[in-house]
């Protein structure tokens, strides 16, 4: 299974990588609401902050 991890700050997305790794999913990792909607189609789950640049997590949700 593929999660998706959306956040600008890195530290969280590693910390969250971690634990995914550490459970056997595999990884893609966003920093924007941009790039979340363009890598969203590859993953089963996406765990998505909602204070992003370019695009905030709650309008990369509605599209």
């Amino acid at each position: 299974m593929k999660v998706l991890i959306a956040d600008d700050e890195k530290l969280i997305r590693d910390v969250i990588k971690e634990y995914c790794i550490g459970n056997n999913y595999e990884v893609i990792e966003a920093e924007n609401g941009i790039e979340t909607i363009e890598k969203a189609p590859q993953a089963d789950i996406i765990i998505m902050d909602i204070m992003m640049p370019k695009m905030d997590g709650l309008t990369a949700y509605k599209k």
